[in-house]
């Protein structure tokens, strides 16, 4: 109990200041469709029951040490969550009533947020959890249900499969969690302290193995179906006003996947299914396109970046060498509050160091080997998410040694940071670079005359999600294919049994439903139709490094979710674009 009671003080003021920041927000976005008065009022009940719970909070820590003040301050959590809950769900389940669609959608990405915020801050005390997610979700769900239509259905459905997978996700949290805990003072006793703490170790890594996987696929159905109808959303004719409020949802969800593919990263590294493509290249557009887009992050911190240019030939991995300097600036203005972030080149013999400067405020000698870590974080004791998962720079080495690079780091407490990266230079001219560049443009031209050609084409979608199937068949459908969509192979098999039209692409999920799995239908409709190269494009939420495997060794591309709506529409442009020979049906 006191080590849940401890937990849960610690994660409460960043959820406090969250929830409040919410509704400061919501109500600023409401105020044009909402009584100003109602929204006002809210507004105000909201921050008062917020400042209520501030203060039981400061009262429970001056008299921590009574006894019977850990559970008075969790039956107070308890309350507070219910009241909080209501303060959210039913105002936002009244004004669905009246308010236009992009601002239920508003409605139900905020609760998704504090959903979430919910999970990383109240899952060592289940009761407490409830008391927020039901208050909060199952007015606005029950007021979205006897409004019939086929959009207001879908959110029901796809909030319900959010809120289901929130709740697992809490109870493996809660779960892992207090077994980590039992087994740590079961075995103090028996062990000594190092052996202790390598089985604790070699523990923790298997449960988060398991824990990511299970978890991350849960969570990434309901978000590639959110994904995929904002793209439906997207092509209607919409108000100023509502594509600005789309597009906002859409970068919101969009940052969600983003936190999915940093744990990606570290799986498909740990799998060894990423093969370096090296070649030389200049560094000029790279450095360019930091520049330009880490500019404004650095701007809004008060920050100067200077990116100075170099004519610099490497030999690397253009793609993996972005990701690399990506993290390392990106973490540099982060971790900065103020001066400057400096990347720049030297040439050392054959080499060539890319370095990273910053006048942040330095890292312990103590800290260099750590802070390539997983999940190891330098001054955010409280895990506050918005300074990210601890992962960037174990991506970053583990990038580094795959491509051959050499990391080191240089750094004074208090005087700031520098990464240095050293490449091999290349032996290519420029002028040989711009023709490369140039044919690439070509062929990118040659592929973006073909997509016409390919409007009308077959493309079958198999999905056991009811939501991503739907989702996806009126996404391409939108685009111009014709669809045939099923949730596993038998049903697929009898629906195309009687169809002249060979397929020109399969699009499936790899986990389907009784065992079966993406790649076993694959081959039965390619043996149906005596085709081993029809195209195909895995799309999975799991995240096992043996599924990574898997795809490779057959060749397979695998797209994980929640999949970007522009990246789902180019990879099946270009898959369509290598199939261009007409097929005989």
């Amino acid at each position: 109990m006191a080590v849940q009671v401890s937990s849960l003080r610690r994660s409460f003021p960043f959820a406090l200041t969250g929830s409040a920041l919410s509704a400061c927000v919501v109500a600023n976005v409401m105020r044009d469709v909402v009584a100003l008065p109602q929204v006002m009022s809210w507004l105000v009940l909201t921050l008062c029951v917020a400042l209520a719970r501030c203060l039981a909070m400061l009262h429970y820590d001056r008299n921590s040490g009574q006894p019977g003040a850990g559970p008075r301050w969790l039956r107070q959590m308890m309350l507070g969550n219910l009241v909080s809950g209501a303060l959210w769900g039913f105002p936002f389940a009244w004004w669905t009533f009246f308010v236009p669609l992009e601002y239920q959608l508003f409605f139900i990405v905020v609760l998704f947020g504090l959903g979430t915020g919910a999970i990383y801050s109240n899952y060592m005390v289940l009761p407490v959890v409830y008391a927020f997610q039901v208050m909060a979700f199952a007015p606005p769900f029950l007021a979205l249900m006897v409004q019939p239509s086929v959009v207001h259905l879908a959110l029901v459905v796809a909030g319900s499969a959010y809120l289901v997978a929130t709740l697992a996700f809490i109870h493996r949290m809660n779960k892992t969690h207090l077994d980590a805990l039992r087994l740590g003072y079961e075995n103090l006793a028996l062990l000594d302290q190092v052996r202790l703490e390598k089985d604790a170790a070699e523990r923790s890594d298997l449960e988060k193995s398991r824990f990511l996987a299970a978890a991350s696929h849960d969570l990434r159905q309901p978000v590639h179906a959110m994904s995929l109808f904002l793209g439906l959303l997207a092509l209607e004719n919409l108000s100023s006003r509502s594509r600005y409020l789309v597009e906002n949802i859409t970068r919101a969800t969009s940052a969600m996947g983003h936190l999915f593919d940093a744990l990606l990263n570290i799986s498909r590294l740990d799998a060894g299914v990423i093969h370096p493509r090296i070649e030389a290249f200049s560094l000029d557009a790279l450095l360019d396109q930091i520049r330009s887009e880490y500019t404004p992050q650095a701007q809004q911190k008060g920050l100067s970046l200077h990116v100075r240019p170099s004519h610099a030939v490497v030999r690397s991995d253009p793609l993996l060498l972005e990701r690399i300097l990506r993290n390392l600036v990106s973490n540099a203005i982060v971790h900065t509050v103020r001066g400057r972030v400096l990347v720049g080149c030297r040439k050392r013999g054959e080499g060539l160091d890319i370095e990273v400067w910053d006048t942040g405020p330095g890292i312990p000698a103590r800290e260099h080997e750590r802070i390539f870590w997983e999940f190891h974080q330098l001054r955010n004791p409280e895990r506050d998410r918005g300074k990210g998962l601890g992962l960037g720079l174990a991506i970053v080495r583990r990038t580094a040694t795959l491509l051959g690079h050499t990391l080191t780091l240089r750094s004074r407490e208090g005087r700031g940071t520098v990464f240095v990266l050293s490449v091999q230079r290349g032996a290519s001219t420029v002028p040989q670079l711009e023709a490369e560049a140039e044919a690439a443009r070509e062929a990118e031209t040659a592929a973006q005359a073909s997509t016409a050609r390919h409007t009308g084409q077959l493309i079958l979608v198999v999905d056991d999600d009811a939501q991503n199937r739907e989702g996806l068949s009126l996404l391409l459908e939108g685009w111009g294919y014709r669809v045939v969509a099923a949730s596993n192979g038998d049903s697929l098999l009898g629906k195309i049994a009687h169809m002249r039209d060979k397929p020109a692409l399969i699009v499936t999920d790899y986990r389907l439903r009784d065992h079966e799995t993406g790649i076993q239908v694959i081959d039965r409709v390619r043996e149906e139709y005596n085709d081993p190269d029809i195209p195909v494009l895995l799309v999975s939420g799991d995240t096992d490094p043996s599924r990574l495997v898997q795809a490779a060794e057959r060749e397979m591309p695998l797209l994980h979710k929640p999949v970007e709506v522009d990246a789902l529409r180019s990879w099946i442009d270009r898959l369509l674009a290598g199939n261009d020979v007409p097929a005989q049906a």
